[in-house]
């Protein structure tokens, strides 16, 4: 913070602030026509239950500036604080990223002492924060003399302003959905004091980027391939007290047509269903995936499904079964809700007994919690 004699905790800001701002989370039906389809296979996952406030992320690589892990409404989350602050996922050597990706993240803007619509409104924001992903790790940049041929496209940076405009190369979109700010018309509600959902899908031809139930931006691919995913905050300057916070980081490979994926395998992998943790309460991000689900259902009326719950092998067993049993009755109610008929629909809980990933990484239990979608004859 500017002119300050000693540096307070992340964490200790956050629990003085966000009580009296009450983060709140954008509603399901912003999400009716969401058509973002997440890829089958998790890469990488961190959602930072395990981490501890005020410490350096465990399976990150800080590259500058401060980012430490932080607490904001029970939930531990990355910070992004001080310093051009910048970190990407940590992997293996020699680890390269296929074609086809889809990156997932929420990520929350706001100032050290009021509300960011306050700040908006007595100019102690600068109106200039964003984040920027970049395709590459910085030894990348700084000493591989071929980087920019091995990045084709991806040499440009992707940036999400905090106003919601979306630029890549020469591509831009701005974030439309939903009802300004009263009283601070530049604002939209959604993207305001709240976490913002940002959807990432990666292909040979295209990168489309949503914010929320939006897409923002759909730019072409001509050449190149992604490397890593470098994020980067920028808040103005530190006399703007205006800081990024992440959380629910998700990289995962495919992105396929469910129908031609049930066609094939006999099942569809429903990576677009999530839940709050350790809940049976699905997010409103779902409804891409459930959308998607349901219209396959819709064109293909002699489908019949069992929709199949699964936990990874943290908690005990029988926690974990009564847990997957109601995150696969949520789901069936949900698609029942949405228009299918009930006989179509049957539920199963299978908790940590079929693994499709070993349990000793984060990426390999983002694996094995899952809903899937088996067919049925």
């Amino acid at each position: 913070m500017k002119n300050s004699a000693f540096k307070i905790s992340a964490t200790l800001l956050a629990a003085l602030l966000f009580p009296a701002i009450g983060i709140a989370q954008v509603p399901e039906k912003a999400y009716a026509k969401f058509d973002f389809i997440p890829g089958e296979n998790v890469l990488f996952e961190d959602n930072f239950l395990d981490e501890s406030p005020d410490e350096i992320p465990s399976y990150w690589i800080v590259n500058s500036g401060r980012v430490e892990i932080a607490k904001i409404g029970g939930e531990m989350v990355l910070g992004f604080l001080e310093g051009s602050p910048a970190a990407l996922p940590r992997q293996k050597d020699n680890f390269a990223y296929p074609d086809r990706l889809t990156l997932e993240f929420d990520f929350l803007w706001r100032h050290n002492s009021k509300s960011w619509v306050d700040a908006w409104n007595d100019g102690t924001t600068s109106g200039g924060e964003y984040i920027d992903i970049r395709f590459a790790n910085d030894e990348d940049y700084y000493y591989n003399s071929d980087i920019e041929n091995l990045l084709g496209d991806f040499y440009s940076e992707l940036r999400i302003t905090s106003g919601g405009a979306v630029s890549f190369k020469d591509f831009q979109g701005n974030y439309s959905s939903g009802e300004k700010v009263p009283g601070a018309e530049e604002l939209y509600a959604d993207l305001s004091d709240k976490w913002v959902h940002a959807s990432i899908a990666i292909s040979e031809k295209s990168l489309k980027v949503y914010l929320n139930s939006q897409r923002v931006l759909n730019a072409p691919i001509g050449s190149g391939k992604v490397r890593n995913f470098l994020f980067k905050a920028y808040a103005g300057s530190e006399e703007y007290e205006s800081q990024a916070f992440v959380k629910n980081v998700r990289i995962a490979q495919g992105g396929a047509n469910p129908y031609k994926q049930l066609t094939a395998e006999g099942k569809i992998i429903a990576r677009g269903i999530n839940f709050d943790t350790g809940k049976s309460t699905l997010k409103p991000e779902s409804l891409g995936a459930l959308n998607s689900i349901v219209n396959m259902m819709k064109e293909h009326a002699e489908l019949k499904l069992e929709v199949s719950g699964h936990t990874d092998s943290d908690g005990d067993d029988a926690s974990n079964m009564k847990l997957s049993q109601a995150r696969a009755d949520a789901v069936r109610e949900k698609l029942i809700s949405l228009g299918i008929d009930p006989a179509r629909l049957t539920s199963k809980g299978y908790g940590e007994t079929m693994p499709i990933s070993p349990n000793s990484t984060p990426a390999g239990k983002a694996n094995n919690r899952r809903v899937e979608l088996l067919k049925k004859s």
